[in-house]
């Protein structure tokens, strides 16, 4: 099986149920399963199907924050 670079695409998470933060998925480009991959973790295969994965080249962004959580009104 030849070895596909992953699909990577931004989105925004909570952390401490407050900070907003702009944060970097990967994606499998067969299955388009999320991969558990971060800058000290490069599976060799997607955990879904199998897909072989090859990470050379790719540059890790940090979380960057954008924002806080509004408070809800009582």
């Amino acid at each position: 099986m030849i070895a596909m670079k992953p699909v990577s695409k931004t989105g925004i998470v909570i952390r401490y149920n407050f900070v907003k933060l702009e944060h970097e998925y990967h994606y499998c480009p067969a299955c388009g399963g999320t991969l558990n991959a971060g800058p000290d973790y490069y599976p060799d295969f997607c955990e879904k199907c199998g897909q072989a994965l090859d990470f050379s080249g790719t540059e890790w962004k940090e979380d960057r924050q954008i924002g806080f959580v509004e408070p809800e009104a009582v």
